[in-house]
């Protein structure tokens, strides 16, 4: 009891951003999909973020077959000035280029052949992990035999696969077995922070709110398309969810390094 009370005691009262650090999942890469349309609008939200306490940001456009056939070889000059425009700007905020990878045929195929965008990211056994950050359609769920083909093609490719906002597919808010196998076959989630903030209503709010507790959740991620998504950043600074799930070690942000 004596430790109970003083682990209480120790829980930082509201959350702070600088100990994120990195934010691993947003659509700042100017002009290649529905995120910043432009370099300025792209400067906003980086300077937002880095207001808030980030220090870095892993910047990950749509990769979609039909709506945004990106690639490395489109998405790195886009990224590439994005970074001058930072640098000129003097603003102290990494960025690495990785994409958002929607689950569908032709992704999996760009895992068994590897010629995809990831990121580095530590684990909290101290094992370095290369990640790809990968979504469900929200409208119909994917076919488990696609699931499970995709996960094991990233793992047989030493990918770790990161589930964007777990909680946002309205199949699984009463039917979640495919987050459970999502999970047990070794994949990793995160929620989105305007989720928590109630943007896409009370549901949404409460499965997020389930599955840190559930301690499933790695990443608490803006998914930057706009200044708005900064703005629910800010609006979690005292959630009672966030300061518990910090504190509960679940957080692999400063696996990127501060």
């Amino acid at each position: 009891m004596k430790w109970s009370w003083l682990w209480k005691r120790e829980r930082p009262a509201s959350v702070r951003f600088s100990d994120l650090a990195w934010d691993v999942h947003s659509h700042l890469v100017p002009g290649v999909d529905d995120g910043a349309p432009d370099l300025e609008a792209a400067l906003e939200m980086v300077r937002g973020m880095h207001a808030l306490g980030y220090k870095g940001m892993v910047l990950t456009p749509h990769v979609m077959s039909d709506l945004y056939p990106n690639s490395p070889e489109t998405l790195r000059p886009a990224f590439d000035s994005l970074q001058a425009a930072v640098d000129q700007a003097q603003l102290p905020v990494k960025l690495k280029l990785a994409a958002e990878y929607l689950l569908e045929p032709e992704c999996l195929e760009l895992l068994q052949s590897g010629e995809l965008l990831a990121f580095t990211c530590v684990d909290q056994a101290g094992n370095e992990k290369e990640v790809v950050l990968m979504e469900f359609g929200f409208h119909h769920a994917p076919h488990e035999d696609l699931v499970k083909e995709s996960l094991f093609a990233a793992q047989t490719r030493g990918l770790t696969p990161l589930l964007a906002h777990c909680e946002r597919y309205p199949y699984l808010h009463k039917e979640d077995g495919l987050l459970e196998l999502w999970r047990e076959r070794g994949g990793w989630m995160s929620v989105n922070a305007a989720s928590l903030a109630g943007a896409y209503g009370p549901e949404t709010r409460d499965m997020a709110k389930k599955c840190m507790d559930r301690g499933w959740v790695s990443f608490l991620c803006s998914d930057a398309h706009g200044m708005r998504h900064v703005r629910a950043l800010e609006a979690l600074a005292t959630s009672k969810t966030v300061v518990r799930w910090m504190a509960s070690g679940q957080s692999l942000h400063r696996g990127l390094g501060a």
